[in-house]
């Protein structure tokens, strides 16, 4: 059943809540040997409200949405890709909550190890 006809909020402030994965992805495939997605480094340098992004999900967390007029859009993050770290720590094994914080409690400059799909 849709979230939404179940009564539950999908979109506040402009982000959904809902999930954009199709399907849940564990931590395994996405590091299996010749497993079809790439991992990828972006900087994204904050501004004065953020950066941009919003990662939900756990064990491996993504990217939920995308501000398009944001630095994380303009540095390359993508929706539905998958975090592998945040500032060098790797983040594969944390949740959502964890992981926002170490974005919020980090440097200015964001460094965002991100592993999507290949197309």
């Amino acid at each position: 059943m849709h979230p939404q006809s179940q009564g539950l909020q999908c979109n506040v402030m402009g982000f959904s809540l809902c999930s954009v994965l199709k399907r849940v992805i564990t931590n395994e495939e996405l590091l299996c040997p010749g497993a079809p997605y790439i991992k990828k480094t972006i900087a994204i340098v904050g501004d004065a409200v953020g950066w941009g992004i919003v990662v939900r999900g756990g064990k491996p967390c993504h990217i939920q949405a995308v501000d398009p007029g944001g630095p994380a859009a303009a540095a390359g993050i993508k929706v539905c890709q998958f975090v592998f770290s945040v500032n060098s720590t790797l983040v594969l094994q944390l949740d959502y909550k964890t992981i926002s914080h170490l974005i919020m409690t980090g440097p200015r400059t964001l460094v965002m190890e991100v592993m999507e799909a290949i197309e």
